[in-house]
């Protein structure tokens, strides 16, 4: 027994050996290297606050000491193999410049392809949303996404992570994604199913000690995986395309309910070869006593230590004819039953103007070619977005698009998510705060006794500090600069 066995715990080293006859020699030896080493984590970068990610990368690395190697399937990640302050303990983490995760959780939603036009995408499993902040940046927030998931107590995570990555054209969503299918049969343009699996990674982690994993529990999780996966086949328009992934390399979980898929529709669907040149991370033709479909080799098997990722699969599928499905109704709600009314053009109008005139951006007009529209409810405004009310008006929702404000005696107040995900864009009304009191007021305490030049008395102020980082927004009374910031946002 080598000294890289004898240090693996005995439910790695047992998985592994599962697949010694599918691995050269050479290969197997680097995998049980790289199963007994912590993956190192990585930054993804947030497209909505960065004008230039390679450049912020560099500044972060910099400011925090990190190492870091490139990642072949993100321009716009990196992997952090050292550091001084962990990227999980910076402040542009805190404030949503960027997402740290595995770099092999990246490559999934890296595998749809790009387009100029707007898209319906669905994510059918989607807490705890560092996969649907990518679908978010993939264009730009343009795109409409329904970020679903069929645990209740998981969507407040869910919520939070979207609304500190800034998204709006979005909507928050609590269905079995088994019964989505059916509900709305053809409709998406992009799909992406990150199954609930085993998490049979092939690699130590403390978050997620190793335990072994039976045979049964593998084909129950097996049968979930293919009905979400039916599911997610049904509701994609031909066309399309759809991801399905797991961060396990069982292959009784990944190229099996792709080839079970396959069996069903043998000529609905594609399995598209992803051109990234890595010819080892192939997927398996075979394994024990079946035989899979000869293109699911053009599915991705992220060995651990390929990449120096945990363990993951990842495939594409096109849809290139009918699926059929059995067509049900799905839940209803009128979108009227929330109290929400669009505004008029002259309303609109009048907004416009009082944001040029205090803040000096042009931002409703923007908002709008995002397809995103203002909607009023009381003194309370929001962004709802277009795709929505033109597709699932009547589907009822967990969230739904961006507060924008509210509107006090005539003059309008920015909400805190608005100037979260836009601040960066705006050129007056803004404060910056010294560094020695970053700290105070990211502990959530006000402003005091300070001369606020240039401001207006009674608006809600964009906050940034000296190095050009948007720390929300305060709202200015006389001598006071009140803290707005919410509590996700606070040190703790």
């Amino acid at each position: 027994m080598t000294e890289s066995n004898a240090l693996l715990p005995p439910e790695i080293l047992a998985a592994i050996e599962r697949y010694r006859p599918y691995l050269s020699p050479a290969d197997y030896k680097q995998l049980l290297v790289s199963a007994n080493q912590a993956a190192p984590s990585a930054v993804r970068v947030n497209l909505l606050k960065s004008s230039d990610p390679t450049q912020d990368l560099a500044d972060w690395s910099d400011r925090y000491g990190w190492q870091t190697s490139p990642i072949p399937f993100s321009v716009a990640s990196r992997q952090v193999l050292s550091s001084v302050t962990p990227p999980g303990q910076t402040l542009e983490h805190r404030l949503g410049y960027y997402y740290v995760q595995d770099a092999a959780s990246i490559l999934p939603v890296s595998l749809f392809s790009t387009s100029p036009t707007p898209k319906l995408v669905l994510d059918m499993a989607a807490s705890p949303g560092g996969k649907t902040t990518q679908l978010v940046d993939h264009n730009l927030d343009h795109d409409f996404i329904i970020a679903n998931d069929s645990s209740t107590s998981r969507l407040s995570a869910l919520r939070t992570v979207l609304q500190v990555w800034g998204s709006a054209n979005q909507m928050i969503s609590n269905f079995a994604g088994e019964r989505l299918g059916d509900w709305f049969p053809q409709i998406f343009d992009r799909i992406l199913l990150d199954a609930p699996c085993s998490m049979e990674s092939l690699r130590v982690s403390a978050s997620h000690p190793p335990r072994p994993i039976t045979a049964d529990e593998r084909g129950r999780l097996a049968s979930r995986q293919l009905a979400l996966l039916i599911s997610a086949a049904k509701a994609l328009k031909p066309g399309g395309e759809l991801v399905y992934s797991t961060c396990t390399l069982a292959p009784e979980e990944d190229e099996a309910v792709v080839n079970a898929l396959l069996d069903l529709a043998p000529n609905a669907f594609q399995i598209d070869k992803i051109p990234l040149g890595v010819p080892e991370a192939s997927g398996l033709k075979s394994f024990d006593d079946q035989t899979f479909h000869p293109t699911l080799e053009n599915s991705w098997r992220v060995w651990p230590h390929i990449f120096e990722t945990n363990g993951f699969f990842a495939v594409r599928l096109t849809k290139v004819a009918d699926f059929s499905s059995d067509a049900a109704q799905p839940p209803a709600r009128p979108f009227s039953a929330t109290g929400f009314v669009p505004l008029s053009p002259k309303q609109s109008a009048v907004l416009h103007a009082q944001i040029e005139e205090l803040y000096s951006v042009s931002l409703i007009p923007q908002l709008a070619q995002s397809g995103l529209i203002l909607h009023q409810r009381g003194d309370s405004l929001h962004l709802v977005p277009k795709a929505y009310l033109e597709n699932f008006a009547s589907l009822p929702f967990h969230s739904l698009g961006m507060p924008f404000g509210k509107i006090y005696h005539g003059e309008l107040a920015l909400s805190v998510d608005l100037i979260n995900r836009f601040g960066n864009l705006f050129n007056s009304n803004i404060w910056i705060i010294s560094s020695e009191k970053v700290t105070q007021w990211l502990s959530g305490q006000d402003l005091r006794n300070m001369d606020f030049q240039g401001l207006r008395l009674g608006s809600v102020v964009v906050i940034r500090d000296e190095l050009g980082r948007n720390l929300g927004a305060g709202k200015l009374s006389a001598n006071r600069l009140r803290n707005l910031l919410p509590n996700r946002n606070l040190l703790r």
